[in-house]
């Protein structure tokens, strides 16, 4: 039986998004998943069907990080893997590779000038150079590491309340990416009415809890009999059972979000500074995502912003609470005549590919080649994307010349091996 090993070195939403490539794995043979040791009780519930490789990444303790990451090392050295597949372009998890031949790993492996992309890594890598025009979710990225992976409808079930009520997720790692308490008591407001006065879930680690404060401050009177403050109170699997069921997720782009997607939980996320619902959105069918729509967006999230968070101002115009009842009305025209500048409502769907995004309000001056970017790596796999919807423009020549510019170079002319070695 084959034996697969897919190294997975990045955080919670990283794993959950490894997703597509884990469960296609599983179906041809033993899958072995190597993470971070403090993500070992949330994989066990993801992915049952793994056998577990426990890495101390983040540990400040060098020496028994160093025993270990030695212990996980003789397991691999004992073990004949069919592929390996390193997701993550990192220095550790490059370095675990070097235990293994270079033509049975997949994504990042070492190389003599450091860590080199496998053919399909390198290409769809190049779009985060013209990141504004990228289609191309995180998930599927990795899920085409493997060959032939599975249907985009198989990796998450479609999205359906629960009758759990709202969750609402206080804040991601990086403030930027996420919304000021006042703004974010005012949409949490609009929904709990539009809903009918649900349950809320205040979700979110330790380090939210001041969060937490602050929103139920904000939070009228009549709301908080409704509130459960969950921050820093759940451990990985029991933030799973906070999550499944509900009616709607709120959130920035977090690894919560990920996990209410793998859920089939409805998703409302605002997206903003470097983070790109093209790349990150949630996964599946029915998930809303309002996107920031000015020219510095998606920024670096690791460089200071020198525009003052400017991509925030739309989420405070005051017609957006407006234009969000609209949306999930299903009344479109109201959605989009009341939803402020700066802004743009995508909705999720798939296609051949894997997830794509739809536009439901607002305007996408990179449709063309965003179309094209997508046509391009598809037809690279193999694959081929349906018609668009009416409405939604085609790539034209000029932008799949340019497509083909920005996405082939001499090296590329060879479609990707079908087949494991």
């Amino acid at each position: 039986m084959p034996r697969f090993l897919v190294i997975q070195s990045a955080r919670l939403g990283d794993l959950v998004q490894t997703r597509r490539l884990l469960l296609t794995l599983a179906e041809r043979g033993e899958t072995h998943l190597a993470v971070d040791t403090g993500l070992v009780p949330l994989a066990r519930v993801l992915y049952p069907f793994a056998r577990l490789h426990a890495l101390p990444l983040y540990t400040r303790d060098a020496a028994a990080a160093a025993r270990q990451a030695g212990e996980v090392l003789h397991a691999w050295h004992e073990l004949d893997f069919t592929a390996v597949y390193n997701c993550n372009f990192s220095s550790a998890g490059t370095s675990l590779c070097r235990l293994f031949a270079p033509e049975l790993v997949h994504g990042y492996r070492p190389g003599s000038g450091g860590p080199e992309r496998s053919p399909w890594a390198r290409r769809a890598f190049r779009m985060t150079e013209h990141r504004a025009c990228g289609s191309l979710n995180l998930v599927d990225y990795w899920g085409h590491f493997a060959p032939d992976p599975i249907a985009p409808e198989r990796v998450n079930p479609p999205a359906a309340g629960g009758g759990a009520g709202l969750g609402v997720v206080l804040a991601g790692r990086e403030s930027r990416r996420s919304l000021p308490v006042p703004l974010l008591a005012r949409i949490v407001r609009t929904l709990h009415d539009l809903m009918g006065g649900p349950r809320v879930r205040l979700l979110g680690s330790a380090q939210e809890r001041p969060v937490a404060r602050r929103l139920l401050r904000e939070l009228p009177a009549r709301m908080l009999g409704n509130v459960e403050d969950l921050s820093g109170k759940t451990d990985l699997p029991a933030l799973v059972e906070a999550v499944r069921g509900l009616d709607r997720l709120v959130t920035p782009d977090t690894g919560i979000m990920h996990l209410a997607a793998a859920l089939g939980v409805p998703v409302l996320a605002f997206f903003l500074s470097s983070a790109y619902a093209h790349e990150t959105g949630p996964y599946g069918v029915g998930h809303t995502v309002v996107q920031a729509d000015i020219p510095c967006v998606p920024c670096l999230e690791s460089a200071p912003c020198p525009r003052g968070v400017s991509c925030l101002r739309p989420f405070e115009d005051e017609r957006l609470p407006g234009a969000l009842v609209g949306l999930l009305q299903g009344r479109a025209d109201a959605a989009g005549s009341r939803l402020p500048d700066g802004l743009q409502v995508w909705t999720s769907g798939l296609d051949a590919l894997g997830c794509v995004l739809r536009l439901a309000a607002g305007r996408d001056a990179q449709a063309g080649l965003r179309r094209a970017a997508r046509q391009e790596l598809a037809a690279w796999l193999g694959l081929t994307l349906p018609d668009m919807p009416d409405g939604v423009p085609r790539a034209d020549a000029a932008a799949e010349e340019t497509v083909r510019r920005w996405l082939r170079a001499d090296s590329d002319w060879m479609l990707p091996p079908r087949r494991y070695s």
